[in-house]
This record gives structure tokens, C-alpha cells and sequence, in this order.
């Protein structure tokens, strides 16, 4: 074991300038140190997404990023606005499979030529990490695209972190519900998304919010044309001007439903997300159409048949029991087939089950 020889510094030797200054520097690099370290955090929280090529109006859109952590995921957030507008909103994000999230903005209106958002994601220590700010302009000259094709059915609920909820959401045309999230819910005030806008008059609420979430800013991860690139730890709290470098490695590419990389087994967690499916029915009829399975074993639908007999959308039940699938449809009764494949695509044979045909699904693709 190591000793350590205890030494007396005298009145004395306190009074040489050298050794006065010496102390002073260190005690106030102590210092220093220690206000930088406190209010920030690394995070090892990655995230992937490829933003939408255009928007048509009057038709929800469906945000999909993958977002990662090793000491895992609290929560996921997509906050965005209608350009022009001065507050932002947000709708949580579902886990649609594995490290893959889904959230569905309200349809914008038809003046709305821009829409500006970004993610943010809460770890399970409690650290935010966001992205760069995302903007989607409107084509209505376009058909709706795959990201677009999503029941417009019920309210969408979004949530605001200041202000007074406004009656309407400015904007979107949707049946849109506005609420009022609780201090220790304002992710968004500890990411600093409200830091730049603050009069001197809401800057308090803004540190009082803050403060009420015990949450620390990971930084922000901002997406080049080549990519993800390192993040900045940033100071939280209102009118911290310090900035320490630091980093979040993110990478660039986008997510999808049915599970990212390299295909899997085929179970009830890898096939959560979005596919579309084709085939024939029993009496050979072409038969399309998408499907979203949601871990709450609900799934979102379209169908389209070459006859029209079962077009239309809804929401219906699913389960997958070792290679049973159940699935079930309000316009087109329910499935029971054996399913074989893996987690980027399988065949839904029915044959032996409710005898509805014969279908191949694969993964949704992503906006590209």
C-alpha cells in the first residue's frame, strides 16, 4: 500500500505571490469544472431518419425515425410547427418495432406551404438528446405518397410545454386536441428549443420548468449532406452561454417499419411496424393494400381489390403465435394463416385457415 506523507503548509508560504496565484488558478479551474460538469451529460443516444420528399395537403403524415441507446429509451417526441408560426407543439412517437418509432402529424392545411419539425428523445437517465430542425415543403401538384397514407379517423392529440393552449392548432386542417403537458414533462425546455425566442418575462417559467424535470441536456445532433455528424453538449437551464464540446454519435439513413438491418427471425416484437402486402383472394382477385402492426396488438389497415369488393380502410386485431397469424379487418372479416419468412418479408398463406388467399408482405418502405 501506498503512503502519503502529510505536510503542513505555514502562514508563510501563503504570502509568495506565486504560490498565492498558483491556488487561486486551481481552485477556480475546481470551480469551473465543476459548473460545466453539473448541468450537462453525455449520451450515447443515436438516431436515423430521412425527412419526407413533399407533403400534400389535407392528408395526415406519418414521421418515422430509429432511436437508440444502450441504457434505453424513456421516450421519443416529434416537435414541430406550420412555418411562420412562433410555437411549437409535439405528438409522442410509439415503438413500432425494434428501436423503430412512429408518430403521426395532423394533416396540414391547404395555405400551408412549409412544415418545420425535429425528434427528441429522453433516455432512461434521464438525459435529452434533439436533432436539427427538418423542414417538408407542400406539392399538391403530386399524389399522396407513402408517407401520407394514413387513416384520417379521431382526434390527433398534441401537447404544448408554454403558453395557453390555443383553441385551434394554425396550420393544419385535422381534428386536433391541444393540451398542456406538466412541468416535469417539459423535455423540450431542457433541449433549449424555447431558449432563443424567451423574453426577459417567461425566462423564470422557463427555469422553473427546467428545473422541475431533473432532466440534463445531451446536446443536439445536427445531419449533413453526408450524414449525421457529432453532437454539442450544450449548458441547460435559461441563459447558460457555455458551450463544452462533447458527442453523440448519430449516422445517417432512415428506419421502417417491420425492424432496421439485417433480417430476423419472424416473432411478435420483428414483425411490429408498417408493410404492404399483395396476392390473390381464393377466388383469384388481385388483392393490395398496407398494414401497421402496433404492440398493443392493433394494427392500422388499407385494402384495395382489383373488383372493389373490400376497398377502404380501418383498424383492426392481430396476434402471431409461433407461425399462426391472426388478423382481423372491418371490411374484409379475419385472417388465420401460416406465415413463413423472417422480418423484412414473409408469405400469409390462408388456405388451411380462413381460406381469404394467399399474400406476400414486405417492410414499408421509407420517404426516400
Amino acid at each position: 500500500m501506498k503512503k502519503f506523507n502529510n505536510k503542513t503548509t505555514n502562514c508563510k508560504d501563503l504570502s509568495n505571490p506565486g504560490l498565492f496565484l498558483t491556488i487561486s488558478f486551481f481552485l477556480a479551474t475546481l470551480f469551473l469544472a465543476s459548473v460545466l460538469l453539473i448541468p450537462n451529460a453525455d449520451a450515447a443516444t443515436t438516431m436515423k431518419h430521412t425527412a419526407p420528399d413533399y407533403f400534400v395537403p389535407d392528408q395526415r403524415i406519418r414521421m418515422e425515425a430509429r432511436v437508440e441507446d444502450p441504457l434505453g429509451i424513456k421516450l421519443v417526441r416529434c416537435y414541430f410547427k406550420a412555418a411562420g408560426e412562433a410555437d411549437l407543439v409535439f405528438v409522442p412517437m410509439t415503438m413500432a418495432g425494434k428501436n423503430e418509432y412512429t408518430g403521426i402529424l395532423p394533416a396540414p392545411a391547404a395555405g400551408t406551404s412549409q412544415i418545420e419539425y425535429l425528434f427528441l428523445a429522453v433516455n432512461s437517465s434521464n438525459v435529452v438528446v434533439r436533432t436539427q430542425n427538418f423542414r417538408v415543403y407542400k406539392d399538391a401538384t403530386k399524389k399522396v405518397p407513402d408517407w401520407q397514407e394514413v387513416p384520417k379517423q379521431g382526434d390527433i392529440k398534441v401537447s404544448m410545454e408554454l403558453g395557453k393552449p390555443p383553441k385551434e392548432l394554425r396550420g393544419f386542417s385535422d381534428n386536433v386536441t391541444i393540451d398542456m403537458v406538466e412541468s416535469g414533462a417539459r423535455f423540450g425546455v431542457v433541449a433549449m428549443l424555447y431558449h432563443a425566442a424567451a423574453d426577459s418575462s417567461s425566462k423564470s417559467a422557463l427555469a422553473a420548468a427546467s428545473s422541475s424535470t431533473s432532466a440534463t441536456s445531451g446536446g443536439t445532433v445536427a445531419a449533413g449532406s453526408a450524414g449525421w455528424s457529432t453532437a454539442t453538449i450544450v449548458g441547460v437551464g435559461v441563459g447558460a452561454a457555455v458551450v463544452v464540446g462533447g458527442g453523440i454519435a448519430a449516422a445517417s439513413g432512415g428506419g421502417g417499419g417491420g425492424g432496421g438491418g439485417e433480417a430476423e427471425e419472424l416473432t411478435a416484437t420483428t414483425i411490429l411496424g408498417n408493410w404492404r402486402f399483395s396476392g390473390e383472394r381464393r377466388d383469384g382477385v388481385r388483392r393490395t393494400g398496407t398494414t401497421n402492426f402496433n404492440a398493443n396488438g392493433t394494427h392500422a389497415y388499407t385494402i384495395e381489390d382489383a373488383d372493389g369488393q373490400s376497398d377502404g380502410s380501418g383498424f383492426g386485431e392481430w396476434s402471431l403465435d409461433g407461425t399462426t397469424l391472426f388478423m382481423s379487418f372491418e371490411a374484409s372479416s379475419t385472417w388465420i394463416g401460416t406465415v413463413s419468412g423472417n422480418s423484412k418479408e414473409f408469405t400469409l398463406d390462408t388456405s388451411s385457415g380462413t381460406n381469404h388467399g394467399m399474400y406476400t408482405f414486405k417492410v414499408f418502405p421509407l420517404p426516400k
